[in-house]
């Protein structure tokens, strides 16, 4: 595992700093873009904000994503080689969920469009290979290790898991640096799996540029927030997330087992469940906006939305740590993975706390 760590080390450094750095400078270029041309959200109501918000932050992501992607594959191109097609179709796939989202967040896309646009994104990852096409047999110690799938239930339970994985990491986009956090909790754990294993380049490659956009954008996200990321960020990561957790299975190991990556991003998954059966309970449409989602109810109680967001953090991470020993990851990874995760995101959140104090004590004066 040194050796694939020491092979992939001048490729994650080279897409982390430029994806974070690329998404840190340009937030404040384009929060003054988004303001001029009143692409923002007005507060109160269901969302817990005040004032006009700035809520294409997603295009700030997306380019730092692409910028980090480009520069790697430029510097260390052999490292990707074996898995270019499905690397360019993810892009792609995460290039049109951005577009759909900028969209909605300025217009407002029927659900009906936005369902379709998430439907032909994933179907770009089945056309070119990237499908679920097995899972762990846990149920049955006796049988098989693995259950493998028709071609056309592959099918069907990769657009379910995209498709479902999209809106849920949306559904999570309720607080000022909750989602841009995890996110960045769920890209640093499911690269502690990748790392272990020498052709996951594309893996590794996509989940530290998601990781950097990710902490970058967190830099102006966590409360108070100068910027959100909306529906184009949200829909873009929960798409990469789904795409690469796939990717990532796609060779059957048996020390990578597909519940790693499961466990790994299960917040989103049961925060949708459980909203979604709230609200067919009471006789509600789960597709209409309120304010029952997991953060919403942890936020009422605590009475605090910094603490509301660091607990669903510190569950992420849990979350994230118990993924990783699903897949066997060494314990010094998992240890030195939760290290650098919570350093990073205290770091970034710190330096916004206080700039954001330092701003109330100008304008105070």
């Amino acid at each position: 595992m040194r050796e694939v760590i020491a092979l992939y080390t001048p490729l994650i450094l080279i897409a982390f700093i430029s994806a974070f750095s690329t998404v840190a400078l340009f937030v404040p270029r384009l929060r003054k873009f988004a303001i001029r041309i009143k692409a923002v959200q007005e507060g109160g109501g269901r969302f817990v904000h005040s004032g006009l918000m700035p809520n294409i932050g997603g295009i700030a992501i997306f380019t730092g994503f692409i910028i980090a992607l480009t520069l790697a594959s430029i510097f260390k191109p052999a490292l990707i080689d074996s898995y270019r097609v499905e690397l360019l179709a993810i892009v792609l796939g995460a290039a049109i969920m951005t577009l759909v989202g900028f969209i909605d967040d300025i217009w407002e896309v029927p659900p009906i469009l936005r369902l379709a646009s998430q439907t032909m994104a994933a179907s770009i990852l089945i056309v070119n290979g990237i499908q679920v096409g097995f899972i762990t047999n846990y149920f049955n110690l006796n049988g098989p290790e693995y259950l493998f799938f028709s071609n056309g239930l592959s099918v069907i339970i990769t657009l379910l898991w995209v498709v479902g994985f999209t809106n849920a990491f949306n559904f999570i986009d309720g607080l000022d640096g909750l989602s841009s956090g995890i996110s960045t909790i769920a890209s640093f754990s499911l690269l502690a799996v990748a790392v272990q294993f020498p052709d996951r380049g594309v893996a590794i490659l996509l989940l530290t540029a998601l990781a950097g956009s990710s902490l970058g954008f967190l830099r102006h996200n966590f409360s108070p927030a100068i910027i959100i990321m909306g529906d184009s960020g949200a829909y873009m990561i929960g798409y990469v997330l789904a795409a690469v957790s796939v990717l990532g299975a796609l060779k059957v190991t048996a020390v990578v087992t597909v519940a790693a990556p499961i466990m790994i991003l299960a917040l989103p998954v049961l925060n949708i469940t459980q909203v979604t059966l709230r609200r067919l309970s009471r006789g509600s449409n789960p597709t209409v906006a309120a304010n029952d989602h997991l953060h919403d109810l942890i936020r009422v109680q605590s009475g605090s939305k910094q603490l509301t967001v660091v607990i669903l953090w510190i569950l992420a991470l849990a979350l994230g740590a118990l993924g990783m020993m699903l897949s066997n990851t060494p314990v010094v990874l998992i240890y030195l993975t939760i290290v650098l995760t919570v350093v990073s995101i205290a770091i970034v959140s710190a330096l916004r706390y206080f700039e954001a104090k330092k701003e109330l004590q100008i304008a105070g004066n």
